[in-house]
């Protein structure tokens, strides 16, 4: 399993991939970042918890990257717009249909990634089980919550144990 996180001191992108260590040093601040990988992580390659936080709660997603998929849909719908101006309605659909076709096959393609809510580390390359969940909006908002200057959690974000 590969872990993909920030450092906490200076903000550089790294990864870590040697879970029977109990630190990541930051190669480029030297801040030795702990590492709490638990029995499951290790024997199983599931992660159950987030090894670098420890936080309870990850998710599972597929590992498409937000800026194409974005990019990809603005280009469609402005060439579509343009053939709609044009009165070639057919052709419209067709970018529109052809933009959802490598759509479907980028998200039947691409891995899974699960992420931590609170420090949003990334770990990929683990075992396939399906008992991970998806992302929940309530547990989001728990870790990271609108008043972030005063580190108040969101007291709303306790829906589901009610």
């Amino acid at each position: 399993m590969t872990i993909t996180f920030r450092c906490p001191k200076c903000g550089v992108e790294l990864s870590f991939d040697d879970l029977s260590q109990s630190s990541a040093p930051c190669p480029q601040c030297g801040h030795a970042i702990p590492v709490h990988a638990t029995a499951a992580m290790r024997d199983h390659n599931t992660a159950d918890r987030c090894a670098l936080c420890d936080c309870p709660h990850v998710y599972v997603q597929k590992d498409f990257n937000r800026a194409f998929g974005v990019s990809l849909f603005v280009i469609a719908a402005i060439a579509s717009c343009w053939l709609y101006f044009y009165n070639k309605v057919w052709q419209a659909f067709a970018v529109l249909l052809g933009a959802a076709a490598v759509d479907y096959l980028l998200y039947r393609i691409l891995p899974d990634v699960i992420i931590c809510y609170r420090c949003h580390s990334q770990y990929r390359d683990f075992a396939p089980d399906t008992g991970y969940a998806a992302f929940e909006l309530g547990l989001a908002e728990k870790y990271d919550p609108k008043d972030k200057s005063r580190g108040a959690e969101n007291p709303a974000a306790d829906w589901k144990q009610r």
